[in-house]
């Protein structure tokens, strides 16, 4: 083809931004990266030059795209994983993984041979690589036998995993952990944001640095500089007004030059926040600016 060569993809006569095209080769490809009822309809590949243009067209409109789906659907219920059982922060997932999902896919779940419906409990859901049902609150009428039934109306398959005895034990002390973990994680001592990671003003100036933390119960909370405690007085203030925190220094000087930190902690944990002051004279410019500009 010719270098100047133009080629576009059209969805129903809607041009598509994301097609690809090889000068080198002269083909051009459309990935769908995931195929679902909204992509039913007509496609066209238009290529053109100074010689004119030319027009090649699919329609999948009708019975050619039910198949595309019927296939897809088959391939991904031969694809399909042995169910896995996975511990998480809210519960249990039991969950298989395939290369593809589609919506001409039926899934089917079963506990103890009970077909199961979502509820406030139960999730069921699917992801385009996997099926999968979220157990919130595991309790002991929970344990026992998973299936999941898989259909394209003509391909069946059924996948079967036994939730019982050390498995669910095994299962439920890890989602325990986790669960417990998160808490943890959730009421521990943290800075959750505010520092900078450098803090350049001039020599007489008021400097203000300001962070927000959390914690519960309340954080017990310490200044350093150059590890060294803080005591806050004269020129160096302290303000905490709820989860903000607010350290004051007046009148800098470049004995106020230095690495400072807050340390908050708490029964659950502690976190440090840190932040590197610098202070240049009067007429001087900040040291990061010093130099030779950059290039362009």
């Amino acid at each position: 083809m010719k270098k100047d060569t133009s080629f576009q993809w059209f969805f129903d006569n809607k041009a598509r931004s994301d097609g690809q095209y090889n000068s080198n080769t002269g083909s051009g490809i459309l990935r769908i990266k995931r195929v679902t009822k909204a992509d039913k309809g007509f496609y066209k590949a238009v290529v053109s030059d100074d010689r004119g243009e030319d027009i090649t067209q699919l329609d999948l409109t009708k019975e050619a795209f039910d198949d595309i789906l019927k296939e897809l659907a088959r391939i991904s219920i031969l694809s399909a994983s042995p169910l896995k059982v996975q511990p998480t922060v809210e519960g249990i997932k039991i969950y298989s993984e395939v290369k593809y999902y589609t919506d001409a896919m039926k899934t089917t779940w079963y506990h103890n041979d009970k077909r199961l419906e979502g509820g406030d409990r139960l999730k069921i859901g699917t992801t385009v690589d996997q099926l999968w049902l979220h157990i919130l609150d595991p309790k002991e009428s929970d344990r026992g036998k998973y299936t999941l039934d898989l259909t394209d109306g003509k391909e069946t398959r059924k996948l079967t995993t036994d939730l019982s005895g050390k498995a669910f034990d095994d299962a439920l002390a890890e989602h325990q952990r986790l669960k417990q973990a998160a808490i943890v994680e959730e009421l521990r001592a943290k800075v959750v944001r505010g520092l900078p990671d450098v803090a350049t003003i001039m020599e007489s100036k008021t400097l203000c640095l300001t962070c927000i933390i959390s914690g519960d119960p309340y954080p017990e909370i310490t200044w350093y500089k150059n590890e060294k405690v803080i005591t806050f007085k004269d020129r160096y203030k302290m303000e905490v007004k709820g989860t903000v925190i607010t350290i004051t220094i007046e009148n800098v000087s470049s004995e106020d030059t230095g690495r400072f930190s807050i340390l908050v902690k708490n029964k659950w944990g502690s976190e440090t926040g840190k932040v590197t002051v610098s202070v240049y004279e009067q007429g001087d410019e900040p040291k990061e600016l010093k130099g030779e500009p950059p290039s362009v």
